[in-house]
């Protein structure tokens, strides 16, 4: 059994490194691993398979259970996204290698996760979308007004709540169609709820014309990690699936689309090229400052778009200076730059009157952007005793106090020497005896 697990390892790590030559639209990579609860369940999702094929994909179907599948081969990932459309598969929790824990740790080392389910899933990969932030439903949803050939669960949607950097509604030229279970998001600021029920739905076993509608029923829900890792849970399979793709006048296909350039992050991904800072009319960067020191402060950021680096062009990000707290906190501009992979921001700003080490740091966090962090520590140092101003501006009145007193002990003295000894005394007459 270990000979034919370490040979399954040695053959799936010469073809990862054979397709790592193709160069992958994915920033992340193109390793797919697909996990099906049986292959026969290949075929029924074949435009979606196609369409990651077309984007350079490599994918390797295989059969959940099989103890044959490891994600590991000597410490290095041997994917770098994980397609996990097995809901009814319950052994996964046993599996040495595709149990929570070792999915978790798939994510925590950059690994991506598009997972889909059904009505009633597992309680494996119920367990598994509550460690992000996730909780699936059992019950089908039903609407009222928004249905599909007379049927109440095959619902059709276009409420997309998810900001545009995830999924575009100007792209969508019809609506989703959906059967399944909805999902709960939850109120983690890295969680995002992408899709949507009508106003018309409810959860229920089964369809009543009499029930009241809940409304907002979230269908489609996604975490995206500390380090940028993207988990999206998806409550329909049959969203994949060919026939509601191929249907007329259905959005699936598109939405599909997407979703999983989102999740596998082949766009809305930032990455930092550069950042500077240095003194105004000055290129030099150094790693002290003086106090109220005049400086400008530039960061470079690039965005993954249509295949490529092209520059991201914001008007929200911010330069704080920290010590502790931050002492300024400042937006900066974007300015022109001779570069066609990456846009320039920059601030000019005058150091806090306080000295000490301090820190540079653009924390850039928006829902649906990868989150980017540039850091610098400099420090400030006080003004040595020979660069004090000579004469306060503050102190006038105390030298202007002190200058009269001396020019009028000044007058005073030479008004009194120049009267004293002046006259001669008049001495007092004698007075003669009788």
């Amino acid at each position: 059994m270990r000979g034919l697990y370490s040979l399954t390892a040695l053959v799936v790590s010469c073809v990862t490194l054979l397709s790592s030559v193709v160069e992958a639209k994915s920033s992340a990579g193109s390793r797919v691993l697909v996990l099906l609860d049986s292959l026969a369940e290949k075929e029924s999702y074949n435009t979606f398979w196609n369409q990651l094929e077309d984007r350079d994909f490599n994918l390797v179907f295989k059969k959940a259970d099989d103890p044959a599948i490891t994600l590991l081969y000597f410490g290095e990932s041997l994917y770098n996204h994980i397609i996990h459309f097995a809901p009814k598969t319950s052994k996964l929790s046993q599996h040495k290698a595709l149990n929570n824990v070792h999915l978790v740790n798939f994510v925590k080392n950059g690994g991506n996760i598009l997972a889909a389910t059904g009505i009633d899933p597992s309680d494996n990969i119920r367990a598994l979308a509550a460690e992000f932030d996730i909780e699936l439903d059992t019950e089908t949803v039903f609407d009222h007004t928004h249905f599909d050939n007379e049927d109440h669960s095959l619902i059709t949607t276009s409420e997309i709540i998810a900001p545009k950097t995830i999924i575009d509604p100007k792209a969508m030229n019809a609506p989703v169609l959906y059967s399944g279970t909805g999902l709960a998001v939850g109120k983690l600021p890295l969680s995002t709820a992408i899709l949507a029920a009508g106003p018309d739905s409810f959860l229920a076993d089964s369809y009543n014309k009499r029930a009241s509608a809940a409304g907002g029923i979230t269908l489609v829900g996604a975490m995206q990690s500390r380090n940028n890792a993207r988990v999206t849970f998806v409550g329909s399979l049959d969203l994949f699936s060919d026939k509601l793709v191929q249907k007329s006048k259905s959005g699936n296909e598109e939405f599909i689309a997407q979703l999983s350039q989102w999740t596998f992050q082949e766009k809305s991904v930032l990455k930092v090229v550069g950042h500077s800072h240095h003194k105004q009319n000055g290129t030099e960067q150094l790693d002290w400052y003086r106090v109220k020191d005049d400086i400008v402060y530039d960061v470079d950021i690039a965005e993954y778009k249509n295949n490529q680096w092209v520059p991201y062009k914001a008007n929200d990000v911010q330069l704080e200076v920290i010590m502790l707290d931050p002492y300024i906190r400042t937006t900066l501009k974007q300015v022109p730059v001779d570069s066609k992979s990456f846009g320039r921001f920059e601030a000019s700003l005058r150091l806090p009157d306080h000295y000490g080490v301090f820190t540079f740091k653009v924390n850039y966090k928006r829902s649906g952007l990868t989150y980017i962090l540039a850091e610098d520590q400099v420090s400030i140092r006080p003004l040595r005793h020979n660069e004090y101003p000579r004469f306060l501006t503050a102190a006038y009145p105390y030298y202007a106090s002190t200058g009269s007193m001396i020019i009028g002990f000044l007058v005073f003295s030479t008004v009194w020497l120049s009267t004293w000894g002046g006259k001669t005394p008049v001495e007092p007459a004698k007075v003669k005896a009788n």
